[in-house]
């Protein structure tokens, strides 16, 4: 049985989610200090759907109030560790990155959940998905009523991101926990079939 904890976002802010199951691990960090005050379960550890900024602002303060480590895909994980492309990563929200230790997530499953490298929106972006409870952490790779990721910031790509939505049609799924906007609780793959519809517009 999985249980997941919403922190919906504020303003730029993604959601951040508290997954409990074979494990207890926070994805995403937000921007504001909401999300940090909100958490009160102990935490194995924080997963990173992807770089950007809105998702990963809070990353070392969160990582400092929880004692835990934080993963992302090894694109992304290289890139937060890189003081250059901290830069770019948040550039466009018009801040800086602390230098902190990201690492490599190469599990292809983990505590429960398969994790799906579905680029496009960045190089590296993930998202988690668990066959039992049909739920699908889609990160912005997919979002509620069909949205899906940008694609114009460094790493994105349009094709890449068309093939991984038609990847996502492959799962059986209910729920979606996006990382900006409401929580999908019934029917996930009619939002994902919309979000495929709706990027060939792109």
């Amino acid at each position: 049985m999985v249980e997941i904890e919403s922190i919906i976002a504020r303003g730029f802010s993604s959601n951040v989610f508290v997954v409990k199951g074979e494990k207890t691990f926070v994805v995403d960090t937000g921007l504001g200090d909401d999300a940090v005050d909100s958490i009160e379960s102990d935490v194995d550890c924080i997963l990173l759907t992807h770089r950007h900024f809105d998702h990963t602002a809070n990353l070392a303060k969160m990582m400092d109030a929880l004692n835990v480590p934080a993963y992302a895909h090894p694109l992304e994980a290289e890139a937060l560790r890189k003081a250059d492309d901290r830069t770019i990563i948040s550039s466009s929200f018009g801040t800086g990155m602390p230098e902190i230790d990201v690492k490599d997530l190469n599990e292809t499953t983990f505590a429960g959940f398969e994790v799906i490298h579905t680029p496009g929106h960045t190089g590296g972006s993930i998202c988690l998905y668990h066959r039992d409870e049909k739920i699908l952490i889609s990160g912005d790779t997919v979002f509620p009523g069909g949205g899906v990721g940008r694609t114009d910031l460094p790493t994105g790509d349009t094709g890449q991101l068309i093939e991984s939505v038609k990847r996502l049609k492959e799962y059986d799924v209910k729920s979606i926990y996006p990382g900006h906007g409401y929580v999908v609780e019934q029917d996930g793959n009619r939002h994902i079939n919309l979000s495929l519809r709706n990027i060939s517009y792109l």
